[in-house]
């Protein structure tokens, strides 16, 4: 490692370790917002160095955390150490902005799973409780309302969409959000160029698919089994599998609005899922998987990239 490496290295941690002492000043409350800065260092650093130096000022950062804030605190900034050091090492091998957007997203993801599915005991989070919160509220409105529930209509189905959506938007919020304001500071700093905008939009290979597929099918069988036993971990592999599928379906829907030109397609997409969400999302994971499997964007399109994006 060259000295300015070193140094700059040193810089990082020191800053990162000035944030986390204002998080554990106030006790863990500001750690949501504590933790949308702290990528924002090591996406910098990551950008101007190896990923081999790269690494070594993340693991340093790990260490770093566990002795100055609590655990719960430690095992969440790890992720979003994960998403800065991710995100600069992409700036670093010249990824392109829809790779850099993927990883914030997965990043995001993984910061989701984790504290809300793996570790929610010790967020202090419960799924269950959640989804049944959210149910009885549903059914409370109806019934204040005067409203008549359709035959079909399954309550159930629309608290869980519900739930699941509400994390969706925390995921893409906060993946966005970090994904801005990082290639705005490499921009202003003048760290380096950013790679173009590309035409070409992200589809899912066909083993991501059939993992995704996968990811859907333990909780509509503990459900119908009416077991509780690995309930919470069912629950956060079905919502992974969800966003995955319906992100490729929406980069398809993209597309489709792009080649026939199609007016007010992003409102009408909007209005759909508000009015029927339970079966708007069946159409967007079929959608999602027919363009990943049977490459739908190819044969009825005529788009013609590779996969890889």
């Amino acid at each position: 490692m060259s000295t300015r490496s070193i140094t700059q290295g040193a810089l990082t941690i020191a800053l990162t370790a000035v944030l986390l002492l204002i998080a554990r000043q106030f006790a863990t409350v500001l750690d949501v917002f504590i933790a949308w800065l702290i990528p924002l260092p090591l996406v910098m650093y990551g950008a101007r160095f190896k990923p081999s130096q790269a690494w070594v000022v993340f693991f340093s950062m790990i260490i770093l955390s566990f002795l100055i804030v609590p655990l719960p605190s430690a095992l969440y900034f790890m992720f979003y150490f994960l998403h800065g050091t991710l995100f600069g090492i992409g700036l670093h091998l010249k990824w392109t902005r829809q790779q850099l957007f993927i990883s914030s997203m997965g990043s995001m993801l993984l910061v989701t799973l984790f504290s809300v599915g793996l570790f929610a005991n010790l967020f202090g989070y419960d799924l269950i409780d959640e989804y049944q919160l959210i149910l009885s509220q549903v059914n409370a409105i109806l019934s204040s309302s005067g409203m008549n529930i359709p035959a079909g209509v399954d309550i159930a189905r629309i608290a869980l969409i519900s739930m699941i959506a509400s994390y969706v938007l925390v995921v893409i919020t906060e993946g966005w959000f970090v994904y801005l304001i990082a290639l705005i500071l490499v921009t202003r700093f003048k760290i380096m160029e950013l790679p173009p905008k590309s035409t070409q939009r992200f589809q899912l290979p066909q083993w991501a698919a059939a993992i995704a597929l996968l990811c859907l099918i333990p909780y509509p069988y503990l459900v119908a089994t009416n077991s509780e036993n690995f309930l919470i971990p069912a629950i956060a592999l079905y919502v992974s599998g969800v966003m995955l599928i319906v992100y490729n379906a929406l980069n398809f829907a993209i597309i489709l609005k792009r080649t026939y030109k199609i007016k007010y397609f992003y409102l009408i997409l909007v209005l759909l899922l508000l009015l029927i969400p339970s079966i708007w999302l069946d159409i967007m994971l079929i959608v999602g998987l027919l363009d990943s499997f049977v490459r739908l964007r190819q044969r009825w399109l005529g788009v013609n990239h590779d996969r890889k994006t």
